[in-house]
């Protein structure tokens, strides 16, 4: 027998419940592993030994050991950028040469864009920088709280350049190693990024709202508000508010925009040249085919050790921050990154104890035998946006459902890519719409706008974008390939702006005025 049956999913849905009850992530994934080894040993003294096992393994392995020590330099260098004021001299700059409402937006999800590599130091920056410059136009805190939040996380997924993207990485790599099946994980990524249905729509989403002044629902009375009143927050809200910098660090007064922007090109740079050179391109192999057999994990560690020096370069002899400060800071910044690399290693070990389990090829077997393939990658999009919604985490819902999503893929003959992206999009859905999600309170922070308010104003702008993607997810399964099933996604949502736009339930914001 190659699973336990019944018992190889009480783990994951062990993890599941308690997640959704506590809102616990890390106590519920390691009970989840506890019980799953008790299950897979008979005794709690093997259990014991088995654990220890599992948990040093996940630290010792080569790849994975390289994630956590590319999380760690991250880390470091978002606390040295965050301290060296880059970020809001660059805000000064953009002040200067925005001068409408819509290029105000524009320039906010700009702004997220640029800040792909971490969704933390993106909805922090993108907050501080912009909101002196969002309030200038009479834009609500809502409507910037949802800019960042929808170019937050949903960013991160899709620029193959992110602590994101080295864990789900991490986590896909891992079963295909146990299903026996060789697959290049950096190339497999790319191939998920036209399937991720809900982080495009997402991302393009806001481009239209900025461009047209369409707004529906509790957004479109929240920037009534802001306009016809001038109130960019709700007053009676006010004392709710967050305040405006968690961080603790102070910034250096001395830093300009290119301290923020250089270690961000140094970064990609570094990243892309490390992939070149570990894929054997110095050697004389194809740049494609470089870039597809490269060692992605190498790469993101060359690249963030790369940037960390020059950021350190740029900023000590000018004395934007002194030696003392940058190590501060960058020990801050370490730090931060300790609930995520926390984790990154259960979920890697109850990856590895469902895989014990049989976990993955148990539900493989139920799934293929029972749901049409056109079907599977509907039914993982909308179960991975229901957990991450509940839970408030997408990467505890990764660890979940990449054990079996990806056997469910490989058993049902299906495009991998497409699974994984499933998993992907709808962990990313349910995390930036959660009340509970720390991405979305950190975007609530940097917009400075009271949280419920964010979450009300969010959740249906968030709910249309999840289900035009669920949709598309049924065509892509059917036509085995991306790209006419996201124009399908894109033209869906379009033509629910074009009947908003249409019927009383859509506004056109202009000059303060309803049409």
């Amino acid at each position: 027998m190659d699973h336990f049956g019944l018992w190889s999913i009480v783990p994951p849905l062990l993890a599941i419940g308690l997640a959704i009850l506590t809102k616990r992530v890390l106590l519920s994934l390691f009970a989840g592993i506890v019980v799953g080894l008790l299950i897979f040993t008979g005794n709690v003294g093997e259990t014991l030994l088995e654990l220890v096992e599992i948990l040093v393994a996940q630290i010792t392995d080569d790849w994975q050991a390289r994630v956590l020590l590319f999380t760690v330099l991250l880390g470091g260098l978002l606390g040295i950028m965050h301290s060296s004021g880059g970020a809001q001299a660059f805000g000064r700059a953009a002040a200067n040469a925005v001068n409408t409402r819509k290029k105000a937006q524009l320039a906010t999800w700009g702004l997220g864009v640029l800040i792909f590599f971490d969704d933390y130091f993106n909805a922090l920056t993108v907050g501080s920088v912009m909101r002196n410059v969002t309030d200038r136009y009479k834009i609500s805190r809502e409507k910037l709280a949802y800019i960042i939040d929808s170019t937050a996380a949903p960013i991160c997924i899709i620029v193959p350049i992110s602590t994101w993207i080295a864990y789900a990485m991490s986590l896909y790599i891992s079963e295909f190693d146990r299903l026996g099946v060789e697959v290049n994980a950096f190339g497999l990524f790319l191939e998920t990024i036209p399937f991720n249905f809900y982080a495009l729509s997402a991302v393009i989403m806001v481009v239209y709202l900025s461009v047209s002044d369409i707004e529906f629902g509790p957004m479109a009375r929240a920037e009534t508000r802001a306009i016809e009143k001038g109130q960019v927050f709700d007053p009676a809200t006010e004392d709710e508010i967050p305040g405006q910098d968690i961080s603790g660090m102070e910034q250096s007064e001395k830093g300009t925009m290119w301290d923020l922007l250089v270690p961000i090109v140094v970064l990609i740079g570094s990243v892309i040249i490390g992939l070149m050179y570990t894929g054997g391109f110095f050697d004389g192999v194809g740049f494609a085919d470089a870039i597809g057999d490269a060692d992605s994990a190498t790469a993101l560690v060359i690249g963030t050790l790369v940037a960390n020096i020059v950021a350190m370069l740029m900023y000590l002899p000018r004395k934007v921050l002194s030696i003392k400060d940058c190590m501060e800071n960058f020990i801050q910044g370490l730090k931060a990154m300790i609930p995520a690399l926390s984790i990154l290693i259960l979920a890697w070990s109850i990856g590895e104890v469902a895989g014990l389990l049989g976990t993955g090829a148990f539900v493989a077997e139920i799934v293929s035998d029972t749901l049409p393939g056109a079907v599977i990658p509907f039914a993982i999009f909308l179960v991975s946006a229901f957990m991450a919604f509940s839970t408030g985490t997408s990467w505890g819902t990764f660890a979940i459902m990449m054990p079996i999503g990806v056997p469910v893929a490989v058993a049902a003959g299906l495009n991998p890519a497409m699974c994984i992206a499933a998993v992907l999009g709808g962990a990313v859905f349910g995390d930036h719409s959660s009340p509970i999600s720390d991405t979305t309170v950190l975007s609530s922070t940097g917009a400075n706008c009271n949280h419920i308010d964010h979450v009300n104003t969010q959740l249906p702008y968030a709910l249309l974008a999840a289900a035009v993607s669920a949709a598309g997810y049924i065509f892509a399964a059917l036509m085995n390939q991306p790209f006419i099933p996201l124009l399908i996604v894109l033209v869906l949502l379009y033509g629910a702006f074009f009947l908003l736009h249409k019927t009383s339930a859509g506004k056109t914001i202009k000059t303060g005025k309803s049409v």
